[in-house]
C-alpha cells in the first residue's frame, strides 16, 4: 500500500484554507525553481509543436495546462507530504476548470462582440468558476 495510513482521504474537507505567506519565499531552492521552469519549458515547447501539426486550436488548448503542475506536485509531495500535493493537486484542478470557463466564454464571445467585452465577459466566468469552486472545495 503506497499511501500512508495517517493521510486524509481525498474526500475530506480541508482543515485550513490556503493562505499566501510571503515570508516562505526565502525557503524555496534554486533546485526547485528550475524544476518547474524546465517543466513549463518544456510544455510550452510541446504546445508549439501541436500547434504547427494540429493548428492553432489544438495548441491554445494545450497551452492551458498547467505547465509547472507535475514537477511541483512532485517537490512539494518530496519537501512535506502527500497530503499537501493533493491540496494542491486539487487547487491546480479549480484553477483549470476556471481556465476552461474562460476559453469556453471566450470561443463564443470573440467572433461577435468586441475583443474588450469578450475578455470582460471570459473573466467574469473565469472568477465565477474559481470562487464557486473555492467555496465548494474549502468551506
Amino acid at each position: 500500500m503506497s499511501a500512508r495510513e495517517d493521510e486524509r482521504p481525498i474526500t475530506e474537507r480541508v482543515g485550513e484554507p490556503p493562505r499566501l505567506k510571503p515570508g516562505r519565499l526565502k525557503d524555496v531552492r534554486a533546485r526547485d525553481l528550475a524544476y518547474r521552469f524546465l517543466a513549463g519549458a518544456a510544455t510550452s515547447v510541446a504546445a508549439g509543436l501541436l500547434t504547427l501539426w494540429l493548428g492553432p486550436r489544438v495548441g491554445g488548448v494545450m497551452l492551458a495546462f498547467p505547465a509547472i503542475l507535475a514537477a511541483s506536485l512532485t517537490l512539494i509531495e518530496e519537501q512535506d507530504d502527500s497530503a499537501e500535493a493533493r491540496e494542491d493537486a486539487r487547487g491546480a484542478t479549480l484553477g483549470g476548470c476556471a481556465l476552461a470557463a474562460f476559453a469556453g466564454v471566450a470561443a463564443i464571445a470573440l467572433p461577435g462582440l468586441p475583443g474588450s467585452i469578450a475578455l470582460l465577459l471570459a473573466s467574469v466566468a473565469w472568477a465565477a468558476v474559481a470562487f464557486v469552486g473555492y467555496q465548494l472545495i474549502w468551506r
